[in-house]
């Protein structure tokens, strides 16, 4: 397992939490709560891919925990929801590098938001809505998970892409 420098570990959470804050305080006035993106996932897949594992089990919580802070969803549901999937998220696009043959970092992310969507629909069944009637919204976020994963290895490649570019020049 490799280890990320301090400084920037301290940046990469940093950029993950203002992703959450940004997100949720938009994502908030639409009707649907559950709609999300998941911007700041984008780190948790450039860590996850280039095999920070802890560093990206640390910038989840932490992220987590700050954007619950911030959003005032500290002591609310929407924090084990949040810690939950993004946690199974760290997990499974782990294991999912593991796999021979190798996963794209598209299938990798997908992996993610799977896992997170999965995650998250089954804590809210054992902490918010006690009925079964809940997993209808199941093929829902199925379709957001696959829709959000494409999108979030996307722009992981081309942030990715740009830093490479921008460190040649240097």
């Amino acid at each position: 397992m490799k280890k990320l420098s301090i400084p920037l570990l301290a940046f990469l959470t940093a950029t993950a939490s203002a992703l959450y804050i940004v997100e949720n305080l938009l994502m908030s006035a639409l009707p649907v709560p559950f709609l999300r993106i998941g911007l700041a996932n984008v780190v948790m897949l450039y860590l996850v891919y280039n095999r920070y594992i802890l560093a990206a089990f640390v910038v989840t919580i932490a992220k987590s925990v700050i954007g619950g802070i911030a959003t005032f969803n500290l002591l609310s549901p929407t924090l084990p929801l949040s810690l939950g999937g993004g946690i199974a998220a760290v997990i499974v696009m782990s294991l999912g590098l593991l796999v021979r043959p190798r996963f794209s970092i598209f299938g990798i992310s997908i992996l993610g938001a799977l896992a997170h969507n999965g995650m998250q629909l089954c804590l809210a069944r054992l902490l918010i809505i006690r009925s079964p009637s809940l997993f209808v919204l199941t093929p829902i976020l199925i379709f957001l998970a696959l829709f959000s994963g494409v999108i979030t290895a996307y722009l992981c490649i081309y942030i990715e892409e740009k830093y490479i570019a921008q460190k040649a020049e240097i």
